[in-house]
C-alpha cells in the first residue's frame, strides 16, 4: 500500500531536517527552488520503489499515479516530478540508474503450423519513458 503524505507532513518533515547538519540545503523550508518544469516518467512497477527513493533523496517531491501498459497490459507507475531546470539532469540520471530494461517472453502462434502451437517470443520491456514540460505557473494550495 502506498503511503500518502500531505503537503503539511512534507513541510514538517523538512522542518525537522533543518536541525540535521548533514541535510542538504535544498531540503530546508523556504529554500526550495521554484518549480519551472514538470517531469512525467512512466516506469515499470518493479523499478518504481528504487526510482522514487532516489528522486526523493535528491529533495524532489514525487507523486505516483498507477497506470498500465497498452501492449502487454502490465502494471506500471507514472511519476509526476516538479523541479527547477537546473535539477533536470540529476533527476534523469536517477531514473536512468534505477529503471532497467529486461527481456520477457510472450506466447505467439506459430505461422503455418497445422495445429496452433504457441511460440515464446522475446520482447524487451522496462526502462522509462520520460516527458518534460515547461510550467508557466505553480501554486501549492
Amino acid at each position: 500500500m502506498q503511503e500518502f503524505r500531505s503537503p503539511e507532513e512534507i513541510r514538517s518533515q523538512m522542518h525537522k531536517q533543518e536541525t540535521n547538519p548533514v541535510a542538504p540545503q535544498a531540503n530546508l523550508v523556504g529554500s526550495l527552488p521554484p518549480v519551472h518544469m514538470l517531469m512525467m516518467a512512466v516506469v515499470q512497477y518493479p523499478d518504481q520503489k528504487k526510482a522514487v527513493q532516489a528522486l526523493e533523496s535528491l529533495g524532489l517531491t514525487v507523486i505516483r499515479l498507477a497506470s498500465s501498459g497498452a501492449f502487454l497490459g502490465r502494471r506500471n507507475i507514472t511519476l509526476l516530478i516538479g523541479l527547477p531546470p537546473e535539477r533536470l539532469e540529476e533527476a534523469l540520471g536517477a531514473i536512468q540508474e534505477h529503471c532497467h530494461q529486461r527481456v520477457e517472453y510472450v506466447s505467439t502462434p506459430l505461422e503455418g503450423a497445422p495445429m496452433p502451437i504457441p511460440l515464446a517470443t522475446p520482447i524487451t520491456v522496462g526502462g522509462a519513458t520520460v516527458f518534460t514540460l515547461q510550467v508557466d505557473r505553480f501554486e501549492e494550495l
